[in-house]
């Protein structure tokens, strides 16, 4: 029988329940936890625990000699927060596992384990090893690759559309962007880009899948309505996409000639225009002071 992952079927996203592990190996597990404080909490390798696997499968399979170590993310079963859904919190998030339900990870909790001491009991514990779909897989990489590569918007528009999110009495966006599956992600432009601008030009898109072009247009008319009831509501923005804003917009915002609908699909723009725009997550794109404090105003 073969030692490697690959060949056992344990890939990058597979989970692992922290129950095949001993005294010894979770007691590896905590000395390698980035922050000290968390090396004496004995409860973050508790059997009902989890570990996600992030290396990649090149680096999976590579014998330890060429590649020693391993990269987990330690998780622990979890309600549902909407927060750590929807805007993918720079330290935690909450993933919906199809196998496990929804479990929490943290980047505090992220480990590099040496290969030799656990990939022969994680190779013998194969047929407890679950298995993940690409979704919650890229979910979870993306949330680490960004957590290095964030490019901040400015405060008060990060403010404006995260008011419109978290509104408790006006749902229409919050239910849009968690409740319909045609839609990728938010997108956005703004110009410009320095925190201490004194106006704002934004265009906020829906990045849809490839549906069909009623679906398309049912969403970009509702995603239109509430574009226009957010234009007005800070006297620091303007939002490009309604009306004719785009048209009367200062030259620069003119020349850098944005694909100004509401909602489009990959089909519809060309990779250049694309570029244009940047997702928008507004715990992801925040600013913080100068003693290093955020000033997103975050609950």
């Amino acid at each position: 029988m073969s030692t490697g992952f690959y060949e056992n079927g344990i890939t990058q996203g597979c989970v692992i329940p922290l129950r095949i592990f001993d005294a010894t190996q979770k007691q590896a597990v905590l000395d390698a936890l980035p922050r000290k404080k968390h090396r004496a909490k004995i409860s973050i390798v508790k059997d009902t625990n989890f570990a996600v696997i992030l290396t990649q499968e090149c680096d999976l399979n590579a014998p330890p000699q060429r590649q020693p170590t391993i990269e987990l993310a330690i998780a622990k079963p979890a309600k549902k927060n909407e927060r750590l859904i929807l805007a993918k919190n720079l330290h935690k998030i909450h993933v919906l596992h199809d196998d496990i339900g929804y479990i929490e990870l943290e980047s505090d909790l992220i480990v590099q384990l040496e290969k030799t001491e656990f990939q022969q009991t994680i190779v013998d514990a194969r047929d407890s090893i679950i298995s993940s779909n690409n979704n919650f897989k890229n979910l979870i990489i993306k949330w680490r690759l960004l957590s290095y590569a964030r490019e901040p918007f400015p405060h008060e528009v990060n403010q404006l559309v995260k008011t419109a999110i978290n509104d408790s009495e006006d749902t229409r966006l919050h239910d849009l962007l968690t409740g319909n599956t045609a839609i990728d992600k938010l997108v956005a432009y703004v110009f410009p880009e320095n925190e201490d601008a004194e106006h704002y030009y934004l265009a906020l898109s829906l990045l849809l899948y490839e549906v069909d072009d009623d679906a398309k247009e049912d969403i970009a008319s509702e995603f239109y309505s509430i574009l226009e009831d957010l234009h007005g509501k800070s006297d620091r923005v303007t939002i490009l996409n309604v009306a004719d804003n785009l048209i009367d917009a200062p030259e620069e915002v003119v020349e850098a000639d944005i694909y100004p609908e509401p909602a489009f699909r990959p089909s519809d723009i060309q990779l250049s225009d694309f570029f244009k725009y940047r997702e928008y997550n507004v715990e992801y794109l925040c600013y913080s002071d100068d003693s290093g404090e955020r000033i997103d105003e975050e609950d």
